[in-house]
């Protein structure tokens, strides 16, 4: 009985088969490589494919076209300065392509017969003419660079470069051959192909050699550097040659590793400079710090000796003005000074040892100071003190004996050698969040008094206000200020100053 195939089985036969066709197809594309290659690569002087060793006679080893160091072959252009690759079956293909990388230093004219360099040879027969099974040589009379293929002494091809050849300089030479054609490409393109119609055969005994002859007769040699020697059992195309002639640096990732280590260690290292000149420059600002911090507290104790001696003066003028109270009987005048002065004396004791005091208690003491000096000098002196309602004057901390010298400049030299109304007004405003900024401003004459050298010079406590200032802004880095001027006109002075809050 007949078995039928079902449409189903004719399905998985048709996948089977594409399937098959398609691995073909693959396999086809893939190009076969070299079957023996020579890079030289770090000193390696063998062949990569099969690891037969090439004999290397006086040679150095030198950079690449790309740079990269012991990964090219100097010869010296004598007798003595060759490379033998070998004479092994791989390198002698009777259809294939030969592909060197050269760059000749000069012209060598010593040895004997034609006179030429050579740069990769190997014989066909025993003998010293027609003996080229393939070649590439340097003409130097042309200057030109050829490749030839000899069958013997009735068939011989050639083929010359179109251009002379450049020394000094990197050139890709590849000779491709079979029993029809001969090419011939120069840094890849294509010079010329010609018929060759003879089969290519080899010597079996004779070796490959690289920049010598090593012929009786032609006895010639190569100075120059060899590189990247390949070996192909089959010819290449013109897109194949071209793409050996673009083949790119094999240490491109090594280079590029080793340029980003070089880029991450000068960047390390400019991390680590930056880090030692913060850590000079923090070294510094601390030290700077601690110098300020002491000039500041040498300031605070001159400040301190001051008030000291400010306050003597001070009660030394109270006691007069209490005691001519006493003397003209006034009782009632004389009791209510003494109140006020001893109020004013017992919280001037109680901040003295403090750098710091509260708006408030700084407030309490100017209207203390202002009433006694008002009741002193009988001057009915009119003072008015405003605070910025957005402050908080029992928790605002500024620095102490700020403003008390200003107020007394104000009365002193201000207002007491003033005619008519006088009068002195205070003003606190919040400035920029973490300043004070204190406004005193009176009505009397200013600061110059014509003939009064004097009252010309800045006091002394003003020169130490200043000085704190400038040490605050250092020290914590603020922006302190201290400004006065004259009304026009004689009409009273302004000072503004803007202290820094100081709370914890």
């Amino acid at each position: 009985m007949a078995m039928r195939i079902s449409s189903s089985m004719y399905r998985h036969i048709y996948l089977v088969f594409l399937v098959l066709s398609v691995f073909n197809l693959a396999a086809a594309q893939v190009k076969k490589g070299p079957v023996a290659k020579f890079t030289f690569n770090n000193k390696a002087g063998y062949d990569e494919v099969s690891g037969i060793k090439a004999k290397l006679r006086g040679v150095t080893y030198t950079n690449d076209r790309f740079g990269n160091k012991n990964n090219a072959v100097y010869l010296y252009g004598n007798a003595n300065s060759y490379i033998n690759l070998g004479s092994h079956k791989a390198l002698k293909p009777r259809q294939g392509s030969i592909s060197i990388w050269v760059r000749l230093e000069g012209e060598i004219w010593s040895g004997k017969g034609r006179e030429m360099n050579s740069i990769i040879i190997t014989k066909n027969a025993e003998g010293d003419d027609f003996y080229e099974a393939y070649d590439i040589i340097y003409f130097l009379d042309t200057k030109k660079i050829s490749a030839v293929c000899s069958k013997d002494s009735t068939n011989q091809i050639t083929i010359h470069s179109i251009e002379r050849f450049r020394l000094f300089k990197w050139h890709h030479l590849v000779m491709t051959y079979d029993d029809n054609s001969l090419a011939f490409y120069i840094d890849g393109a294509l010079e010329k192909r010609l018929v060759k119609n003879f089969e290519t055969k080899f010597l079996a005994t004779d070796s490959v050699m690289v920049g010598v002859t090593a012929n009786k007769k032609n006895n010639r040699f190569s100075d120059g550097t060899f590189d990247d020697i390949e070996f192909y059992d089959r010819v290449l195309t013109d897109e194949e040659v071209y793409e050996l002639y673009n083949a790119p640096n094999p240490y491109k990732n090594r280079i590029i590793l080793n340029w980003v280590l070089a880029g991450l260690g000068v960047a390390l290292l400019i991390v680590l400079i930056i880090i030692y000149i913060r850590y000079r420059i923090r070294i510094a600002l601390k030290r700077e710090k601690e110098r300020m911090s002491l000039a500041n507290t040498a300031l605070e104790n001159e400040l301190r000796v001051h008030r000291a001696l400010m306050n003597p003066h001070f009660i030394f003028n109270s006691l007069n003005g209490l005691q001519n109270f006493i003397l003209t009987n006034a009782t009632e005048a004389a009791n209510d000074y003494l109140v006020k002065f001893s109020k004013l004396i017992r919280k001037i004791l109680e901040s003295n040892m403090s750098d710091t005091i509260t708006l408030e208690l700084e407030i309490e003491l100017l209207e203390r100071y202002l009433e006694i000096e008002d009741m002193r000098f009988e001057e009915n002196i009119a003072h008015n003190i405003t605070v910025d309602p957005s402050i908080v004057i029992s928790t605002t901390v500024i620095p102490i004996m700020m403003l008390q010298p200003f107020v007394e400049n104000a009365i002193w030299h201000g207002l007491l050698n003033k005619d008519g109304d006088k009068a002195i007004s205070i003003s606190f405003n919040l400035y920029e969040k973490k300043y004070i900024q204190c406004i005193i401003e009176d009505n009397g004459i200013g600061r110059k008094l014509p003939g009064n050298d004097d009252l010309e010079k800045k006091s002394l406590a003003t020169l130490f206000i200043r000085q704190r200032l400038e040490l605050l802004n250092k020290i914590h880095n603020l922006h302190c200020s201290l400004a006065i001027e004259d009304k026009p006109g004689r009409q009273g002075t302004i000072v503004r100053i803007i202290l820094p809050v100081l709370n914890a």
